[in-house]
């Protein structure tokens, strides 16, 4: 082992000692406080907890500084540049192995003046957060830009479609909202600011979560920028996400009730909720029957076992023309086999090429006004990383159909004719 000589740890220390000394850094000794006569929190004196009010216990203080994370960095000094997507790439072709690690090696946006003078369709931005149990889904916005395979930068056909998607559709990556880890609820606000910025630009933002959390910041952003009852709201999930907490810190939490609080607010219509492929055991008769009597229009794995993928698929089809709509896509709604690195994984559920096609059809027929993916997290992916793979194909297949709406393909379920067979 190197041993570091004695001759310079008794300098350096020494020097140590007179810093911190002239500064006075050394807190003098303080007397034992009486708590005996303190106001009590919960059975807790309240000096014990300095975070809270006693005049007011559910109200929590914030200390000075708390909002630092939210605070955008001056720009004022950066070199000038006209407004635009910035390419990062050095070589005209290559691999997601050799290329500076944006979302599929696109163009990085940095404002919403970027956006607007590109002429931007669609915006990749994470929304990182990890309040539930299993922890790892803040990293899902950063892996998916370094996902572990083959794909080439700004490259991206797609088979059913025949169509080179990126040709017809520009799309850059807008970077991650910030958070801070010890105020969750403060930090949908400021994702919610972040869409908003997208949106305002007329671009479809294209979300990365977080946990299934992160819809509240999407409903955040689509009510305030167009308005309550202007959206239906396509939920695909394995659980209903519409527990009854009351007006709880629950309400907004992962698998809590950011659905069920949006009806009950007024901001979206009982018809307008729409949910796919729920099945997992941790709810009651009695939330289904509340699903039931508000309307949501749903489609449960049951239905889909005993009727089979197409007949339900029509029906989801058919409801859901016309409607200008936001998808909320919490990958667990597929089987565990496709995506093992989910937070709260469930047997049974739809599988990769049902996925895909919705994707793709939905985004051909309706007006998608932002899709969000939630609930991937990377630190229980397995070694070949399938999870990551299995989101960026959902996503490419969404970016496909809207590729192809913007041609003017409206049939949901349009494929190519030269990809059906040879002759």
């Amino acid at each position: 082992m190197n041993q570091f000589p004695l001759a310079r740890v008794a300098p350096l220390t020494a020097l140590l000692l007179l810093v911190l000394g002239s500064a006075n850094l050394v807190a003098a000794e303080q007397p034992a406080p009486d708590l005996t006569d303190d106001a009590k929190i919960d059975g807790l004196p309240a000096s014990l907890q300095p975070w809270r009010d006693p005049d007011n216990p559910l109200i929590e203080n914030i200390s000075e500084g708390w909002d630092i994370y939210y605070k955008r960095r001056d720009r004022t000094g950066d070199p000038k540049r006209e407004p635009g997507p910035i390419d990062l790439q050095r070589y005209e072709v290559v691999s997601g192995i050799n290329g500076f690690p944006t979302f599929m090696g696109l163009p990085v946006a940095l404002t919403k003046e970027d956006l607007v003078a590109g002429e931007v369709d669609v915006a990749y931005v994470g929304l990182p957060s990890w309040f539930q149990p299993t922890g790892g889904t803040q990293w899902a916005a950063n892996q998916m830009r370094l996902i572990r395979s083959y794909d080439h930068a700004k490259t991206g056909h797609d088979m059913h479609l025949n169509i080179n998607y990126f040709e017809h559709l520009n799309v850059v990556d807008y970077g991650n909202a910030n958070q801070n880890p010890l105020l969750y609820a403060r930090n949908m606000a400021d994702q919610a600011l972040v869409v908003k910025e997208i949106l305002e630009a007329g671009v479809i933002p294209l979300v990365m979560g977080g946990d299934h959390g992160t819809q509240v910041a999407s409903i955040m952003a689509l009510v305030d920028h167009y308005g309550p009852q202007t959206f239906a709201m396509v939920h695909f999930d394995a659980h209903f996400d519409m527990e009854d907490f009351g007006k709880s810190f629950g309400t907004f939490t992962h698998g809590a009730r950011a659905r069920r609080y949006a009806y009950e607010q007024g901001w979206v219509k009982g018809e307008d909720l729409h949910s796919i492929g729920i099945r997992s055991p941790y709810h009651s008769t009695k939330l289904l029957e509340w699903v039931r009597e508000v309307g949501d229009q749903y489609h449960y794995m049951p239905e889909f076992e005993r009727d089979g993928f197409e007949t339900v698929w029509g029906r989801i089809k058919e409801e859901l023309k016309g409607k200008k709509i936001y998808i909320s896509f919490d990958i667990d709604v597929l089987d565990t086999a496709h995506v093992p690195g989910t937070s709260n994984p469930e047997p049974g559920g739809l599988n990769a090429i049902e996925a895909l096609t919705m994707l793709r059809g939905l985004a051909i027929q309706n007006e998608v006004l932002m899709i969000d993916f939630v609930e991937y997290t990377p630190l229980l992916d397995d070694r070949h990383y399938n999870t990551a793979l299995m989101v960026n194909r959902m996503m490419r297949a969404f970016l496909a159909g809207t590729a192809a709406r913007k041609l003017g393909i409206t049939d949901p379920d349009y494929i190519a004719p030269e990809s059906l067979r040879h002759n």
